[in-house]
């Protein structure tokens, strides 16, 4: 079986204008003292059908099926995939008129779920074909509005787009001959279904009065938006790999332009990661690069446009997928997709039975829209990706699985720009962007706009103190809470220093309940026994530093051992890199054996104590570099990598340190 898709920038056969046609759209004839007039205005127009869907259905045909339904070809099937349901009747009414002799359509059915439906519907493709009828079914969504009999037996799959703004210039000029000729762009059609231009094309109007109905009417449709004030993708640094995959979207949809391409569905990406950081800008800066409109929903707007009620939440998201079929080519946009939960979420839950449905449909909806619509770039987004249905986060739904984490230096430099819009354009930002470091661009967002307020009130242009003042606000901590702060975080860093870690930057700002951070990069894909716990004994450095230099540990070190305990559980229960290569859980949930097993509790407990004598021994030979990190923080909040990198070169240890890993790990015993 072969598929054609029909690209929306296609060109079409010109109009051959009928004296006989019917006047568009289909309406019944006037009455009145105007009706002979009328009627003979109405004889020198085609009809809505000859203008856009012919032309179209021609194109997408192409020669051969045509010959073949001309002729009428006993042995052909056909299935064709409409833009959208009400599409289905006047591509059928072209369908019969391009078929010479006997054509038998088979209709979309919504009751496919139903056996005997299901009965009827093979019989009535079977019978057909085995009387030597040429059969062709139409539908929207052919994979569950068809037969699998129809399906099965097609001998071509013809998918259409919706008309390009070329062919309904062509179709305005041929239906009017008032006005001067139109210019069309895609922002004046977008989301416009087939009676969207019944109803701009009615008789007697203008070619401006029917192309400011079609605009007007593009105008209203909800969801469907035009990013001008989307960053540029170039812009958006520090996104990794999302940033990579983007990029190689854009080129493969200007090769498809170009004819060097087949029309196979994009690929779909699920982006995830901590709220703030930019997954939706990403989207929206996708949707300015390719120059496509930006088609968005969620769960939420569903619940919000339908009243929360089953039935219309479900014709909401179904809505959704109409739009993206009659706004393609197109970006669409799921926002927070956790929302829709994860069936196995639900087992023995009573709200069960109200989410399957809706799953269940965007599942489906999914399929169909990659199937007929290869056009359509899928994109969602999801704070929490464990909390995505396994059934969604495959490869065919979405493909790439691709995390957003928060911004570098770097980064957080391009977002300042991107949203000071040339202000400060010759201020230095990188201080900025490391008193920021750790927090992701909607903070930078409302820092940005913070300071011009702050300056707005003082009645003069905005500056970097402005901006500093934002990201640094009044400190509530006292000067022992800030130098205890400032012990721990230089332990952290001058240990991931000496490590060889490469440091990224350490603050003192408050950001949440954490009272400092020290970033610095992963040190690799698939990491080893020796660089998880080079991770940890780095993640205890600052519990060590409170020891050795400052008044000793304190609660705040809370996350630390919560990290360390969980990294400690994953070697020894995940990954086989302890004693054991016995796999007792998943990474994340390795620690909950802690708990429950005694001697696992045991076990954990004594690589903690020894990765902290580690990072104790470090803490203590490398003292003077801890203290001047510590007195540097205090004295500028916010220190770099390179900076904190000199201040260790600056200050070499006491004494000669032997940093190795104990010759004897010790065993693991395990539960019978």
């Amino acid at each position: 079986m072969s598929i054609r898709t029909l690209s929306s920038t296609s060109s079409v056969d010109d109009f051959v204008v009928d004296a006989d046609q019917d006047g568009s759209p289909d309406l019944p004839a006037p009455s009145g003292p105007e009706s002979l007039l009328a009627q003979a205005r109405s004889r020198q127009r085609l009809s809505l059908r000859e203008l856009l869907a012919k032309p179209l259905l021609r194109q997408a045909l192409g020669p051969d099926l045509l010959r073949r339904l001309r002729r009428g070809d006993s042995t052909l099937a056909l299935v064709v995939a409409a833009p959208s349901p009400a599409w289905v009747s006047p591509l059928s009414e072209v369908l019969k008129d391009l078929a010479t002799w006997e054509l038998r359509i088979i209709n979309p059915s919504e009751r496919l779920n139903r056996p005997e439906e299901q009965l009827y519907r093979a019989e009535e493709a079977a019978k057909a074909l085995a009387k030597g009828v040429t059969i062709a079914g139409i539908a929207a969504d052919p994979s569950r509005e068809l037969s699998p009999v129809l399906l099965g037996a097609a001998d071509a799959t013809v998918i259409l787009p919706v008309p390009d703004a070329a062919l309904v210039e062509h179709a305005i000029h041929a239906f009017s001959r008032k006005g001067k000729p139109v210019t069309l762009s895609a922002r004046d059609l977008a989301g416009l279904d087939w009676m969207d231009l019944v109803a701009a094309f009615r008789p007697g109007s203008s070619r401006p009065t029917i192309a400011a109905r079609l605009a007007r009417a593009a105008g209203a449709r909800i969801g469907v938006t035009f990013t001008e004030d989307a960053p540029p993708l170039e812009t958006l640094t520090s996104y990794g790999e999302a940033r990579t995959w983007a990029e190689q979207i854009v080129c493969e949809v200007e090769t498809r332009h170009a004819g060097h391409a087949p029309a196979a569905a994009l690929e779909s990406c699920l982006l995830y990661g901590p709220p703030g950081t930019g997954k939706t800008s990403l989207a929206k800066a996708l949707s300015g690069k390719l120059q496509l409109p930006l088609v968005m929903t969620s769960v939420a707007d569903w619940f919000g446009a339908s009243g929360g009620h089953l039935g219309a939440v479900v014709k909401e998201q179904q809505r959704f997928f109409a739009t993206l079929r009659a706004t393609r080519p197109c970006v669409a946009f799921i926002d927070e997709l956790d929302a829709l939960p994860s069936r196995g979420s639900l087992s023995g839950s009573s709200n069960g039975d109200f989410w399957a449905p809706v799953i269940t449909g965007m599942l489906l909806g999914i399929d169909a829209l990659r199937q007929t619509c290869p056009d359509v770039l899928l994109i969602a987004a999801t704070n929490f990706l464990d909390k995505v249905d396994p059934a969604l986060r495959r490869p065919g739904r979405f493909d790439r699985l691709i995390e957003v984490a928060p911004p570098d230096v770097e980064g957080l430099i391009n977002i300042l720009r991107a949203h000071l819009k040339g202000e400060l354009a010759d201020t230095d930002l990188s201080l900025m962007a490391q008193l920021l470091l750790g927090r992701v661009g909607a903070d930078v967002v409302q820092v940005v706009n913070g300071a011009r307020r702050r300056a707005r009130l003082a009645g003069r242009a905005l500056t970097h103190d402005d901006l500093v003042a934002e990201a640094s606000p009044p400190e509530p901590r006292s000067p022992a809470e800030l130098k205890a702060c400032a012990i721990h975080e230089a332990g952290h860093a001058v240990v991931a220093v000496v490590l060889g870690r490469t440091l990224q930057g350490v603050s003192l700002q408050l950001v949440g309940a954490s009272g400092g951070m020290t970033r610095m990069e992963h040190a690799g894909l698939v990491p080893t026994r020796a660089v998880i716990e080079d991770d940890i004994v780095i993640g205890l450095a600052g519990r060590a530093a409170d020891c050795v230099l400052g008044a000793g540990a304190s609660a705040g070190a809370v996350s630390d051992l919560a990290v360390a305990t969980r990294q400690l559980s994953a070697l020894h229960a995940s990954f086989g890199l302890g004693n054991s290569l016995l796999h007792r859980a998943a990474a994340e949930d390795a620690s909950d054996l802690v708990r429950r097993d005694g001697h696992f509790a045991q076990r954990i407990e004594a690589d903690l104590q020894r990765l902290l004598h580690r990072a104790t021994t470090l803490v203590t030979a490398h003292r003077s570099a801890v203290i001047a990190v510590a007195e540097a923080l205090l004295a500028r909040r916010v220190l770099s990598g390179a900076e904190v990198e000199a201040l260790v070169r600056a200050h070499p240890p006491a004494a000669a340190v032997t940093d190795s890993l104990d010759d004897e790990h010790g065993s693991l015993t395990l539960p019978g």
